[in-house]
């Protein structure tokens, strides 16, 4: 039987939490703004207060209660759900956006999964504090998505995320010697990097507003923008620079860089990982650049690099700013953002360990095949690659490809889109790259499909799986 009370009173806390991140775009709103948010926030604060206090008075209890991994399961899933719901509110009072239960649920899925597949055709038209609101929502899901990402999912032994839990766990004790801690640096990091590329774009010519919210935007790699056409709205080559090195912080792994806090530089990109992630942005910075100039002998000009660049990082890190011009092949740019960043990172896709390994694996079985008397074992990170480890990665990828062709046949079925708008749709909000497909004119029942879609690909699929099983029980 799951621990519901404890899951119930982690809810309940989780809730009164937003109450408290509410405030933010609330006192903005009085203080920089006209204060027409007053009752926008006012109402969403209480109702947040009023269901998180009765989730955690009703559900606490001084007995201490075994915490079990399918409690973690539980947990994970639950809160992403309960979260975004919460979140939603806001958009639902919202009264001139004249948004649906199910469209206001589909923001704040977007928002907190780091999706940044908008609902609304007009962002420019919302008031700044809801529009600020839009962005926290990047910053709350980017924090949790780092936290699940590095502490819980190797814990729960998630699509191979358990190949992270020793190194977390030894060089933890090492370097924090608690867990709460660890996760208090990791926030620091965080916030620590949204505050420095705020400040760079304020000196590259944003003003401040923007500044903050295009730093959180690009750091979660989320993106959502506060105009709508994006950064193409600025024209600005410096300002481009500096957002796509914000997305690259954003798709590289976070426990890296407590590495290099902690080492001062020593062992700089010692993770497999890390560096395989390293070799394909340069190689898709630098690579189509050359061609470009052997074939076409045009100019390239700062922005017109800023543009290749900003594409590029746009893709990897799956925060899928819109592009005004191709530079590379949709195609690729698809396939670099289903690929994805690293893990421990806010970005989504696959992620980059896992095609590594599936690689490996390969290389293993051809050389297997060439050289059938030879005993040779796959590694990675130089460590031999267990039969669970295998399993593991295997049984995610699988498991996407049959989430991703069912939702397809459900929203194909239930709308009048065609098959390729359909498909993209999915991958969209499966993969959370938040690639533009007009949201706005799907119905509810596919709107739904691609909510669950966004939480099943930020969860990495197995935490649904699991919850909804036959053989998880929440009750006896």
């Amino acid at each position: 039987m799951a621990n519901l009370k404890a899951v119930a009173v982690i809810n309940g806390i989780a809730i009164c939490g937003l109450a408290i991140a509410m405030t933010i775009p609330l006192l903005f709103d009085i203080v920089f703004a006209s204060g027409e948010c007053i009752r926008i926030f006012v109402p969403s604060i209480l109702v947040c207060i009023f269901l998180g206090g009765l989730a955690i008075f009703s559900s606490f209890t001084k007995d201490v209660l075994a915490f079990s991994r399918n409690d973690s399961f539980l947990l994970v899933a639950s809160l992403w759900i309960v979260i975004s719901t919460a979140c939603s509110i806001p958009f639902c009072i919202y009264a001139d956006s004249k948004l649906s239960f199910m469209s206001a649920i589909f923001e704040s899925v977007s928002g907190i999964t780091t999706t940044g597949a908008t609902i609304y055709p007009d962002v420019e038209i919302l008031p700044e504090a809801l529009n600020l609101w839009r962005i926290i929502l990047h910053f709350i899901g980017g924090v949790g998505i780092v936290a699940i990402g590095i502490f819980v999912f190797p814990l729960m032994r998630i699509g191979g995320m358990q190949l992270f839990a020793t190194e977390n766990s030894d060089k933890s004790k090492k370097f924090l010697p608690r867990v709460s801690q660890m996760v208090g640096f990791f926030i620091g990091i965080y916030i620590a990097m949204i505050c420095i590329f705020a400040i760079l774009l304020k000196i590259s010519g944003m003003n401040l507003f923007d500044s903050i919210c295009y730093s959180i935007s690009a750091i979660s790699t989320g993106g959502f923008s506060t105009k709508n056409s994006g950064i193409n709205w600025y024209k600005n080559g410096v300002i481009e620079f500096v957002i796509s090195f914000a997305m690259f912080v954003g798709s590289f792994t976070f426990l890296e860089f407590a590495r290099i806090l902690k080492n001062r530089g020593k062992g700089f990109l010692s993770n497999q990982q890390s560096i395989g992630y390293l070799k394909v942005v340069i190689i898709m910075i630098v690579v189509p650049i050359i061609w470009n100039i052997i074939t076409t002998n045009s100019e390239m000009t700062v922005k017109v690099i800023a543009d290749h660049v900003f594409q590029v990082m746009s893709a990897i890190s799956t925060t899928g700013y819109d592009c005004t011009k191709n530079y590379i092949q949709p195609i690729v740019l698809i396939s670099l953002a289903l690929i994805g960043g690293c893990s421990g990172s806010t970005s989504g896709g696959i992620k980059i360990f896992r095609v590594q390994i599936i690689y490996a694996l390969i290389k293993h079985h051809i050389q297997s095949i060439i050289n059938p008397n030879n005993v040779i074992v796959p590694k990675y990170q130089n460590k031999k690659i267990e039969n669970e480890l295998i399993a593991s990665v295997v049984s995610f990828i699988a498991l996407l490809v049959i989430v991703f062709i069912v939702s397809s046949l459900v929203i194909g079925i239930t709308s009048e889109k065609d098959v390729a708008t359909c498909c993209y749709a999915v991958l969209s909000c499966l993969f959370n790259l938040g690639y533009d497909v007009h949201f706005t004119e799907f119905s509810n029942i596919p709107k739904f499909m691609l909510v669950l879609d966004m939480i099943t690909g930020r969860l990495e699929v197995i935490p649904i799986i699991v919850v909804l099983s036959r053989r998880f029980r929440i009750f006896n």
